[in-house]
């Protein structure tokens, strides 16, 4: 599934391929990590992260949105096929979460921040969750809690490798930020729901948080 971040969206797959297969796969990564509680180390946030960056670049976001739209408007294709992903765009817009690069680029924030907060607090007991409660971001939430008690100074982020990889992180969180503020700044209203502004905001400053290591 990594293939699918680097080689940066090939030009040569089709929109339905990326809709269909490789962003639902990556989905799927995503609430693995926010909802399953687990003992990341830094090498293993840094070897991650290092293949999921290539959603930070305004191409590969652009492109993925460029999917939609072709699969959307397409003339040609299978029936079969077109009436499946519109299925699936409207079963994810109708959730609230409508399926697109700026969605992907914000799972993206919230799962290396999470990598990372367990990696730098690792836990002492598992979640359970209460009943009745959801297991949808379960290690997200106990990550966060973590972090606002603060409970370790050392990191242990001390060789090249992962002090380049937080740096990395810092640069693409402070990025994120000023991109969407600078838009939002320069709307008339209120930025659409498909763009993921306000949440991507918030994932993108937490990380900055996390990657000073």
């Amino acid at each position: 599934m990594f293939v699918f971040f680097r080689i940066r969206i090939s030009n040569s797959w089709v929109a339905s391929e990326i809709l269909t297969l490789h962003a639902l796969s990556f989905h799927g990564l995503y609430r693995a990590i926010i909802s399953t509680e687990f003992s990341w180390t830094y090498h293993a946030w840094a070897s991650i992260s290092e293949h999921l960056n290539v959603l930070f670049e305004h191409d590969v976001i652009e492109r993925l949105n460029r999917s939609l739209l072709n699969v959307v408007q397409a003339e040609d294709g299978e029936v079969d096929v077109k009436n499946y992903i519109q299925a699936l765009l409207s079963r994810y817009a109708l959730s609230g979460r409508p399926l697109n690069g700026y969605f992907l680029l914000c799972c993206v924030e919230e799962a290396q921040w999470t990598m990372l907060a367990q990696a730098l607090y690792p836990s002492q007991a598992p979640v359970y969750p209460n009943s009745g409660e959801e297991f949808e971001a379960a290690a997200a939430n106990k990550a966060w809690s973590a972090l606002t008690r603060d409970v370790t100074s050392e990191t242990g982020a001390s060789d090249p490798y992962l002090k380049s990889a937080l740096k990395k992180s810092l640069e693409l969180s402070t990025q994120a930020f000023t991109d969407l503020l600078v838009q939002i700044e320069e709307m008339d209203s209120e930025p659409s729901l498909d763009a993921y502004a306000w949440e991507t905001m918030s994932e993108s400053l937490v990380r900055y948080s996390l990657s000073f290591g």
